[in-house]
């Protein structure tokens, strides 16, 4: 076989456009409806998680249709606002950016020249600026900036001023000025943490951009066909595994895959996300270092994990709308990718962890994992679960599970992986090993104290607790119910003082 051929995803990473680009008919439409067919754009703010494609969006409805809007007497012009330190340089350049368009279209007037060699001086006021593009629009053209990366104004915009001004560029019908925003975080939220409370968020509509939809889905899998690639449903289910659908880690993921088919001419997706794990690696971990800035971490790890404890019926709706959570087949949410909810599942155990979970139930579980460990290694030795596992059908049952579920994770995620079985148990299971007839009354009743049926009762509690959020989301817990949960875990922190960590 001929195994000389582009492979469709080399380029990954890089902003997609042109043929490249797949997908998105819906959005495009809703954004195309918005500002391209309007005689006058109207504002608009394309909000979506790290790497989800946000860029390539912008390009393909704004830049790959200049066409459309030059037939208009409207300059699409692309500013990346990462790249100014300084507010004034920021405006500035959207003068120079004009000029240097209309110049090259051969629209540029000595008048608009004029006007913007007064606002280019170095001492020039704010109404220089506007009185440029006053005269732009005087002379009967428009423009549409597309700030990319609008995140960064959070520092660029330091008060109330700039925001205010991009406002009065877009909004007042003078200047004939649009504005299409990318952006990770919600624009009012940028607002706010640049100190400032100007209303200028509410001049846009906002699409929110999440994972690739079935149909987008298709249209990926088939670049690999001109490759000799087959994708039967075995191959896009551990695609999916991994990546979800999530755009930037499939093409990832598919450019590994397409050149192990150069070299070897087999298929083998888990070589291939073992080959870019680092990559995937560090992309999680830019996901999990974001959220934790915006405060939305805890709010994830609660929903996917448990306990629901002040997680808001719109912090659901939110993460659901960006694409990072997904109803599952079992009535409960699951992470856009089985990959990455394991992964969670596995950072969650670390100590850097703490602060994004409820402190007093984190102890908690460790706390019972440690009395556990220790009584029956002093009682069976090292090879206690072995031993507890013979001797009683019940709990083989529930350390074979762990160690399915401990297998699944070292496949995944090898020396990373956990080598305590015990910390892939829950309070129910757990509670149920220190209650196990036989192990009770000789090992840890005389630890916890009281009777099987009052460990009993906060087994239940705890257990309810420890489940992902239903879609009906009647596990979020509600105040007096995590009241008595926080009692209950006072209450074994404090007899198992000398476990805790």
């Amino acid at each position: 076989m001929n195994y000389d051929f582009e492979n469709p995803f080399a380029d990954y990473g890089k902003m997609v456009h042109g043929e490249r680009f797949i997908g998105r008919r819906a959005m495009i439409t809703d954004i195309e409806n918005r500002i391209i067919r309007p005689s006058n754009p109207g504002n608009l703010a394309i909000i979506g998680v790290h790497r989800i494609g946000k860029s390539s969006l912008a390009y393909k409805t704004v830049m790959e249709q200049k066409e459309t809007f030059f037939a208009k007497k409207i300059l699409p012009i692309w500013v990346g606002l990462a790249s100014y330190s300084e507010s004034s340089d920021f405006f500035r350049s959207l003068v120079e950016e004009c000029v240097q368009e209309l110049a090259d279209l051969e629209w540029l007037t000595p008048d608009i020249q004029r006007s913007a060699d007064r606002a280019l001086e170095v001492n020039a006021t704010w109404d220089r600026i506007k009185r440029f593009f006053r005269k732009v629009q005087n002379a009967g053209y428009g423009t549409l900036f597309v700030l990319d990366e609008f995140d960064a104004a959070r520092n660029l915009f330091k008060g109330e001023t700039a925001f205010q001004r991009l406002r009065e560029l877009a909004d007042y019908p003078d200047y004939r000025l649009s504005l299409l925003l990318t952006a990770r975080r919600n624009i009012g939220d940028i607002e706010r943490q640049a100190g400032s409370s100007s209303p200028f968020h509410n001049i846009f509509q906002v699409q929110r951009l999440a994972m690739f939809s079935d149909e987008d889905l298709e249209a990926y899998f088939a670049q690999f066909s001109p490759v000799g690639i087959s994708t039967s449903d075995e191959f896009r289910e551990r695609v999916l595994f991994y990546c979800g659908a999530q755009p930037y880690l499939l093409e990832m993921l598919g450019c590994e895959i397409v050149e192990n088919f150069r070299r070897n001419g087999t298929l083998d997706v888990h070589k291939a996300a073992k080959t870019t794990s680092l990559s995937i690696f560090e992309h999680y971990d830019d996901i999990i270092r974001l959220m934790r800035e915006e405060g939305t971490l805890s709010k994830l790890l609660q929903i996917l994990f448990g306990p629901a404890v002040d997680v808001s019926p719109l912090d659901v709706t939110e993460l659901e709308s960006y694409g990072l959570i997904k109803p599952g087949e079992e009535g409960i949410y699951v992470a856009y990718a089985e990959h990455f909810q394991d992964y969670l599942r596995l950072q969650e155990r670390k100590p850097e962890f703490n602060a994004d979970l409820w402190p007093v139930w984190r102890d908690t579980e460790k706390a019972l994992r440690k009395v556990i460990t220790t009584t029956m290694s002093d009682v069976h030795g090292d090879n206690w679960l072995v031993v507890l596992g013979k001797a009683r059908p019940n709990l083989k049952e529930i350390f074979d599970k762990c160690r399915k579920a401990q297998q699944k994770e070292e496949k995944s995620f090898g020396d990373r992986a956990s080598q305590n079985l015990i910390d892939f148990t829950y309070p129910a299971e757990l509670f149920t090993i220190i209650c196990a007839k036989g192990l009770w009354e000789p090992h840890f009743l005389p630890i916890f104290g009281n009777n099987r049926n009052h460990w009993e009762q906060r087994k239940q509690m705890l257990a309810k607790c420890r489940n992902p959020l239903a879609h009906n989301r009647d596990n979020i817990l509600q105040p007096h119910e995590r009241r008595i949960v926080e009692a209950y875990c006072e209450e074994i922190l404090a007899v198992l003082a000398d476990y805790r960590e």
